[in-house]
């Protein structure tokens, strides 16, 4: 199958083209005639399958066929609800790209940059057909009266799990209350696991909305490589960092921890390699998070080192290796991580460095997976202790919690002293 068969207009085809993109991902394939059709739907997929391409066809086609029919108002005809500012502003570029060569325009609203300049900006624009926004900074806009959503045709909440984790639904409560009842509706996530996802359709999506389900949330895409690295000590680990993040394999990579602490001291390690190198965490300044990741898309940055606010949203295709310094302690967080590479069907190859710290993250991840993640030697740096087997990490745990409790009792027996 290609783009050609979905009944996609031909400007858009051509558009696609230009980003050489000819055939759609499973996701795509089955999502986009859906859509298409009107429908309401709820559609899942892993992470770095093409999702937000899987919207904004469907919705771009969508602006294309009613163009001559909607008359200039203050209202977009497309609003997509992103649950970060990475994603937000990487959404649009995909929407930007897919509307080249026609009138169609799309704007952006997130947080973290002047309010006042936005609504500056959304006054002079000649018509707004679609607003990709994050949900907090967009209800400010529609509290203070500066925008108009009475007008949507087409709804579309993307990466759900995380809007959930958030805790975005009453915002995007209120959101939705001011919208048509008569709008379609699409809801992408990486999982619809769980009772809270469920419910949360539910409130947005009609009753006859078609389900789609693409792969295991728990899966990574089939062109990622992942490994397992051993370290015995700190030392070790950043002797193993060094040999890796200075591969000729790598074109660049995103190399992720856990603390705005650990990427700071990193930033300095890495620096040291002769490698141009930045860093990124949710405490830097919109404009400056929006320079990092514009240099890493254009080639100027080879290493980005980044905390999880990296994990969800960045689409950069140049992104060949995912290195993980330290496990994050949530294991979907591993997938998403593993995610910012192998992008648009390339080869991606995920290492993660390990050490005693991260054995238990690690054995948890694998667990979620269902699938142990294989284990590789790095020529001439080996590790000299074995690895603890699961049971030993739980009783280590089991021990560490008892002693803990025990710590807590005595500290709790101890009499409190009056001063007088």
């Amino acid at each position: 199958m290609s783009f050609i068969d979905l009944s996609l207009d031909l400007e858009l085809i051509d558009n696609l083209a230009a980003i050489e993109l000819e055939t759609p991902t499973p996701i795509q394939a089955q999502a986009i005639p859906v859509a298409m059709d009107g429908q309401d739907l709820l559609a899942s997929a892993p992470t770095g399958t093409g999702k937000t391409l899987a919207f904004a066809l469907p919705a771009v086609q969508h602006l294309l066929d009613t163009e001559e029919q909607h008359h200039l108002t203050d209202s977009p005809q497309i609003l997509v609800l992103s649950p970060t500012r990475e994603l937000a502003k990487q959404t649009q570029l995909v929407f930007e790209n897919l509307m080249r060569g026609s009138k169609l325009t799309t704007n952006l609203i997130v947080g973290g940059v002047n309010i006042g300049q936005q609504h500056a900006t959304l006054m002079e624009a000649k018509q707004r057909n679609c607003l990709v926004a994050t949900p907090g900074r967009l209800l400010e806009l529609l509290e203070k009266g500066w925008l108009d959503i009475t007008q949507v045709d087409m709804l579309i909440i993307d990466e759900a799990d995380r809007m959930l984790d958030l805790g975005f639904i009453d915002t995007i409560n209120k959101i939705t209350s001011l919208l048509p009842k008569d709008r379609q509706t699409l809801m992408f996530s990486a999982t619809l696991e769980g009772d809270k996802m469920q419910h949360f359709a539910s409130q947005l999506l009609n009753s006859q909305a078609t389900q789609i389900s693409i792969g295991g949330p728990r899966q990574l895409a089939a062109n990622i490589t992942q490994g397992v690295y051993q370290a015995d000590n700190d030392e070790h680990k950043e002797l193993l960092a060094r040999a890796l993040i200075r591969s000729r394999d790598i074109k660049q990579a995103i190399v992720f921890v856990n603390s705005r602490h650990q990427l700071d001291k990193w930033l300095a390690i890495v620096r040291t390699y002769g490698l141009r190198c930045t860093g990124l965490h949710g405490e830097l300044r919109q404009s400056e998070r929006n320079q990092q990741i514009k240099d890493l898309r254009r080639g100027r940055t080879k290493v980005l080192i980044a905390t999880d606010v990296a994990c969800r949203g960045l689409d950069i295709p140049s992104v060949s290796h995912v290195i993980n310094l330290y496990l994050p302690a949530k294991a979907d967080s591993y997938i998403h991580r593993a995610g910012r590479g192998g992008r648009d069907g390339s080869e991606g190859t995920v290492w993660t460095i390990a050490d005693a710290m991260d054995w238990p993250n690690l054995a948890r991840i694998e667990r979620y997976m269902a699938s142990p993640i294989p284990r590789i030697v790095f020529p001439g740096l080996g590790a000299k202790k074995p690895e603890p087997s699961e049971k030993a990490m739980t009783q280590k745990a089991k021990a560490k919690k008892k002693a803990k409790k025990k710590d807590k009792t005595a500290t709790s027996g101890k009499k409190k002293v009056k001063r007088k």
